[in-house]
């Protein structure tokens, strides 16, 4: 049997040691990637002889839903500061939205997950065609064209929609597969053609299917919104930006396109060989604040690998306490996972085989995959929703955290990730699990509103690391039978042995009805998550013919996603990693409540197996003055620190919160050197921490280079404004 397609990407990353879900990082493959759809949408829509050019900045996101959700978020986004509507219309003419907005439930009824959406669909004819807005009306118009580029009956009225002028006309957002594109490139007419977009959403035809990836390309003007300091991780997803897909784009673009591909060798040779001009595309096609963050913590150097528990940054060598906010199982680049996972050629039906693996782990029958925690939980949401029909209320916890995409959104707390992009799912009410009625509070939204699902995350990983008091967890459990609700436990950062058992809830006896799991089963290789549901919500699925999971099998039912997911679950067995975990968790939680049990910098140390939490006290002074910033002089002096080099992230509800989620298989003798920099850092003097940190600005400052530009007109120097020390995108999650 010949070798899975991906096999070969998989290989050269191990091969050189890339750095996969590592953010500090100037990462040439993201770079060429974004070079590339830059450029694919200049040359398909722009007459460079007769306009300027339009730059554009790109985000890349895990599938097809992931970019076209963000590309809505950033067009509300706009409409909104200028004062305009949020509505939206969607131009579906061949189907290809599947439940990404809605999805039928009983009696035919359709239950609707965001709303602001209005879809002409291959189903929207006659009498079934949904009311028609005008075009002062809408905010934005998404064209899904047809594989030859055309948009089937629709195409007059896409034209129409977008022939009022200046503010009033709605941004374009026209998704892409590899056959419309090409269609669109040579030998399509029509609306699609004619109308310049404002962003382009790319799926994942463009890596064959063969792993996620999407991305949305947006004119850099209106990106702007989110370059500003405070929003640069206002639509972060799991995952991103990685190595395994970006690659495999490249690999496949150069087979599938070869004429594009070549028109831009020259280019792509100089992205590869030279680490300024790099560096400044990066910066201005994908992340300004990234790059920033990448130099001010010395990783913007030529030669960065990882490794096992550490990252090679030059002469460097840096411990991973962040592996990827929780990612990591068996550390970086695991040496004899591509041979792994080519013994399981004769695994015939992988999904299957996973999801019994998964019923003896949890007790739960069924499974769907998922590309990231964050659509991991929007297909729980969906399911409980469906199935619940007509309930539709969502009770979620204050300081809780389900994502940032569109939906997940609904069982995420802090409002700051929703500013400007309303309208959202409305039904929904948080209660704060930590106040002393929270019993109560609980007790009144189930009074008020037919609550239909609970999202509830036992630890709250962005909230600060913090446990949902026991007896709340014991409460919500219980709830069930009275209230009828359906119980979705998010165990995306405590799952897949984090805390110690594979899932937390299964340890404490509670048998939730959904169960998300992600980021260790990626083992830091295929971007992957799952969702695991009972029998009983399966039966109400199946009572009212839902098709929603066969959708959602189909949409990320990925090969080798499932393989990466059974691989790394087979090879935790052999590590016995519930035990070592819960060893190395005593073994971290020991030594540094040992070593800073003096330590005035600290209010308290959290550990709970390999999810970590250290809470600095902002009391001081100093650390008023800096509020939100305190965390970074802690996290410069651990990766400045002369002997044992160590990369720690922080909680983003929680920023004086430093969080650890370091290597499931971390050995006890590098936690204990760990520990050792850590406790010595945080027990300085902080005025000595803040001295170094000016310092390290000033080096940062004499070291710009004057900018220098190439003939065509880009900046080749590595600059930086220098004032970002490692900002929150790389590390918080």
């Amino acid at each position: 049997m010949s070798p899975h397609p991906l096999a070969d990407t998989f290989e050269q990353m191990l091969r050189e040691e890339l750095p996969n879900l590592f953010r500090l990082y100037i990462n040439p493959h993201v770079a060429a990637t974004c070079f590339c759809l830059e450029r694919y949408v200049q040359s398909t829509w722009g007459d460079q002889a007769v306009s300027p050019k339009i730059e554009y900045q790109t985000f890349l996101a895990n599938g097809f839903d992931e970019a076209l959700g963000g590309a809505i978020k950033l067009a509300r986004y706009d409409r909104s500061l200028a004062g305009l509507s949020p509505l939206g219309l969607i131009i579906d003419p061949a189907g290809r939205l599947g439940p990404f907005a809605s999805a039928k439930a009983a009696g035919g009824a359709t239950v609707e997950f965001l709303p602001g959406l209005i879809v002409f669909g291959p189903e929207s004819r006659g009498a079934e065609q949904p009311e028609d807005p005008g075009s002062n009306d809408l905010s934005f118009i998404v064209l899904i064209p047809n594989t030859d580029g055309t948009l089937g009956a629709a195409e007059e009225r896409a034209r129409q929609l977008t022939r009022s002028a200046g503010k009033s006309r709605p941004l374009v957002i026209t998704c892409l597969n590899r056959a419309n594109l090409a269609a669109l490139r040579h030998e399509a007419v029509g609306a699609a053609r004619e109308l310049m977009p404002d962003i382009v959403v790319f799926d994942d035809s463009f890596t064959d299917r063969h792993v996620p990836f999407g991305a949305f390309t947006a004119r850099q003007t209106l990106y702007e919104h989110w370059n500003r300091p405070g929003k640069t991780t206002f639509h972060s997803t799991t995952y991103q930006p990685n190595t395994v897909s970006t690659l495999h784009f490249m690999r496949c673009l150069e087979s599938a396109d070869p004429a594009f591909y070549a028109s831009l060798a020259q280019d792509l040779r100089r992205i590869d060989q030279d680490p300024a001009f790099r560096g400044e595309l990066f910066r201005r096609l994908y992340s300004r604040s990234l790059s920033n963050a990448t130099r001010a913590a010395g990783f913007d150097v030529d030669n960065v690998r990882a490794a096992g528990d550490f990252v090679y940054a030059g002469d460097r060598k840096i411990f991973d306490g962040v592996s990827g906010v929780a990612c990591s199982v068996r550390g970086h680049n695991p040496p004899g996972y591509v041979r792994e996972i080519a013994r399981l050629a004769d695994v015939s039906d992988p999904a299957g085989a996973l999801t019994a693996r998964l019923h003896e782990l949890t007790s739960l029958e069924n499974s769907l995959p998922a590309v990231s925690g964050a659509t991991a939980v929007e297909n729980g949401l969906k399911l409980a929703l469906v199935a619940q029909y007509p309930r539709r209320h969502v009770l979620a916890l204050k300081s809780g955290f389900g994502g940032k995409t569109l939906f997940a959104l609904t069982a995420t707390w802090k409002s700051v990730y929703k500013e400007h992009i309303n309208p959202l799912y409305g039904d929904v009410s948080h209660v704060d699990p930590f106040a002393p009625d929270a019993a109560d509070r609980i007790e009144a939204v189930l009074r008020e509103h037919p609550v239909a699902v609970v999202h509830l995350e036992l630890i709250q990983g962005v909230g600060g690391v913090r446990e949902v008091p026991e007896p709340v967890v014991r409460l919500l459990d219980a709830g069930r039978k009275r209230w009828g609700y359906l119980l979705l436990v998010d165990e995306v950062q405590t799952g897949m042995y984090r805390t110690g058992p594979f899932a937390r809830c299964v340890a404490m006896g509670v048998k939730p009805d959904l169960l998300v799991v992600g980021k260790g089963i990626s083992d830091m290789m295929f971007p992957f998550a799952m969702l695991m549901y009972s029998a009983a919500v399966r039966g109400m699925l199946d009572a009212v013919g839902s098709a929603l999971p066969v959708a959602i099998r189909e949409r990320y039912g990925y090969e080798y996603g499932y393989k990466t997911a059974l691989n790394v679950l087979h090879q935790a067995d052999e590590l016995r990693m519930a035990e070592r975990v819960n060893e190395s968790g005593s073994l971290f939680a020991r030594l540094l409540k040992e070593g800073l049990a003096s330590c005035k910098a600290v209010r308290e140390v959290r550990g709970f197996g390999l999810l970590i939490g250290i809470e600095l006290d902002a009391a001081g002074i100093p650390q008023r003055w800096l509020r939100k910033r305190l965390y970074q002089f802690y996290v410069l002096g651990m990766l400045n620190h002369e002997k044992c080099p160590v990369l720690v992230g922080f909680c983003q509800y929680e920023p004086n919160v430093l969080k650890i989620t370091p290597p499931l298989s971390v050995e006890p003798q590098v936690v204990r050197e760990v520990c050792a920099t850590i406790v010595e850092v945080i027990k300085q003097p902080f005025l000595r921490l803040l001295a170094a940190a000016v310092l390290n600005l000033i080096k940062l400052k004499l070291s710009k280079r004057r900018p220098q530009h190439d003939n065509d007109g880009y900046d080749t120097s590595s600059r930086s404004t220098g004032a970002d020390v490692p900002a929150s995108e790389p590390l918080a999650r």
